[in-house]
C-alpha cells in the first residue's frame, strides 16, 4: 500500500514538473519573439479586402494607413500606431471590421471587413442609401454601385450620414424581404425592385411578366412567395401572362388575382355578342 501511494505521489510530481517545464519554456519563447518583434521593422505591408462588393479599395485602405500611420516600412513593429490605423479605417463608413498585426518576418497585415449591401433605399424626397446584411445603413459611392434590390416610392426613411439601423416598421419589411431574395436564387432572379405604394404596401416588380404583384409587409414571407409560385407554375400556364394585372399575397391562405382591363371588357363583349343571337 505504502509503495502504492509513494508511485502515485511520484507520478504526479513529474506530471506537475512536466507541465512547469513546459510553461517555462513557453514563456521564454513569447519573450524571446517578442524581443525579436520589437527591433524589428516593417518590411511588407499586406492588404486583406475580401469579399464580393467593392467598396473600398486597396489603394483607399494603403491611402488611410499612411494618413493615421504614416509611411509603415522602415517603422520599428513596436512603434507602428496599429490603434490609431484602426480607428482611421473604421472611420471609413464601408468599413465594417478591421484587424491590423504584425508577423515574425516584418510583415504588417491589414484586414479588412467592407460593409455588403443587400438594399438601396430611394426615399420619398429622392434620398438614398444601401442597408447591409446587419440592417445597418450606409451612404452610396460615387466609384461603385453593386447590383443589388433597389426599393422606391412612399418611404420615409431617412440616412443622416451617421451610423445607424434601419428605424422604421416600413424599412425594416423592406429589409427583411431583401435578406429573404439574397437567400433564394429564384427570386433574387426574377425580382429586380420593391416599391412602396400609396398605401404603404410593398410592390414587386418582376422581370419577368407586368403584373402588380402587392406583397404587403414583410410579414410570412415563404407563404407569400410560396402562393406567387403556384401563381407562375399554375395560373399562368392556363390563363396566359396578359390576363391578370395585379396579384395580390397580403391575405392569409388567399391568392387574389385581378384580371387586365382588355380581358375584362373582352368578356364583356362576348356576353353581348351571346345576348344579342
Amino acid at each position: 500500500m505504502l509503495n502504492k501511494i509513494k508511485q502515485i505521489r511520484w507520478r504526479r510530481v513529474v506530471y506537475i514538473l512536466a507541465w512547469g517545464v513546459s510553461l517555462i519554456g513557453l514563456s521564454v519563447l513569447m519573450s524571446f519573439i517578442n524581443t525579436k518583434k520589437s527591433n524589428m521593422t516593417c518590411a511588407k505591408v499586406n492588404v486583406i479586402v475580401p469579399g464580393t462588393q467593392a467598396f473600398v479599395s486597396q489603394m483607399e485602405v494603403n491611402n488611410i494607413v499612411e494618413e493615421t500611420g504614416g509611411v509603415l516600412i522602415g517603422q520599428t513593429l513596436k512603434n507602428i500606431p496599429i490603434h490609431r490605423i484602426e480607428d482611421g479605417l473604421r472611420s471609413n463608413p464601408f468599413i465594417k471590421e478591421v484587424k491590423v498585426f504584425s508577423e515574425i518576418d516584418g510583415t504588417v497585415n491589414v484586414k479588412i471587413e467592407q460593409r455588403e449591401a443587400i438594399l438601396r433605399i430611394i426615399n420619398n424626397v429622392g434620398n438614398d442609401f444601401y442597408v447591409d446584411v446587419d440592417g445597418m445603413k450606409f451612404p452610396t459611392s460615387a466609384l461603385y454601385a453593386p447590383h443589388i434590390i433597389v426599393a422606391n416610392g412612399n418611404i420615409e426613411e431617412r440616412f443622416t450620414g451617421e451610423q445607424d439601423s434601419v428605424q422604421s416598421a416600413l424599412a425594416e419589411d423592406l429589409y427583411s424581404v431583401a435578406s429573404f431574395l439574397v437567400t433564394d436564387s429564384l427570386w433574387n432572379s426574377q425580382i429586380e425592385q420593391l416599391y412602396v405604394n400609396e398605401e404603404k404596401d410593398i410592390e414587386l416588380v418582376p422581370r419577368v411578366g407586368d403584373q402588380k404583384i402587392v406583397l404587403g409587409n414583410g410579414d410570412s414571407l415563404q407563404t407569400k412567395f410560396d402562393k406567387l409560385l403556384v401563381f407562375y407554375k399554375h395560373v399562368v400556364p392556363k390563363a396566359g401572362w396578359g390576363t391578370y394585372k395585379t396579384v395580390n399575397l397580403k391575405f392569409s391562405n388567399q391568392l387574389v388575382c385581378e384580371k387586365a382591363d382588355s380581358i375584362i371588357q373582352r368578356e364583356k363583349n362576348n356576353k353581348q355578342h351571346i345576348n344579342t343571337h
